[in-house]
């Protein structure tokens, strides 16, 4: 009887195990396919180079930035964490006076309603984690990891307000989402299947 009860509890145990791996492998095929669709779109809405009357600002943008290489490392620690963050970020980025930028609205809204996607899908994704036992998202690493990609967007927003959101401070600025989407991309390939 008791032998029965072993085996009845390890084979839900197993089926559990597996559920929840097959969840965390779709959650991570989902972020990469996400995240790949809105490279592409960030990708055709750029421009190729950097227009001239813009060089001054990009110096000025190079001048006062934490670049991402800086942050990268620490940010492979806990990398959905990190993802979920930069995706909140960029959203913040995007919800501030767009009137300069050189994209439509119809293209904003896609991009917007995909990083939307994101973090809703990763929020599923770290709560489903942290019913497993994966570290609580108040532990110290965690808000660690939050609060080094809050600091460095922090960086962004004040880069495009000094510049009062002009058209090249934004340029600057998509060109800047650009690396952090791909940032997002090497990231999404350190997490452990």
């Amino acid at each position: 009887m008791i032998a029965k009860l072993c085996l009845h509890f390890c084979l839900v145990m197993f089926f559990f195990i597996e559920i929840s791996s097959q969840d965390s492998k779709n959650c991570d095929l989902q972020l990469r396919t996400t995240n790949k669709n809105n490279l592409e779109l960030l990708n055709s809405k750029m421009r190729a180079n950097l227009p001239l009357q813009c060089l001054s600002d990009m110096r000025d943008f190079i001048a006062t930035q934490d670049t991402l290489r800086k942050i990268q490392t620490s940010l492979e620690e806990n990398p959905k964490v990190a993802i979920h963050e930069i995706f909140q970020q960029i959203v913040q980025i995007f919800n501030q006076n767009l009137t300069e930028t050189a994209w439509d609205e119809n293209s904003m809204a896609v991009l917007q309603t995909g990083l939307h996607q994101q973090i809703q899908h990763l929020r599923t994704c770290l709560s489903a984690e942290m019913e497993n036992g994966i570290p609580s998202p108040r532990s110290q690493s965690v808000q660690l990891t939050r609060l080094r990609v809050k600091r460095y967007f922090q960086s962004v927003d004040n880069f495009l307000r000094e510049k009062q959101h002009s058209l090249c401070a934004w340029e600057i600025v998509q060109m800047e989402v650009k690396q952090c989407l791909l940032l997002v991309d090497r990231l999404a390939n350190r997490i452990p299947n």
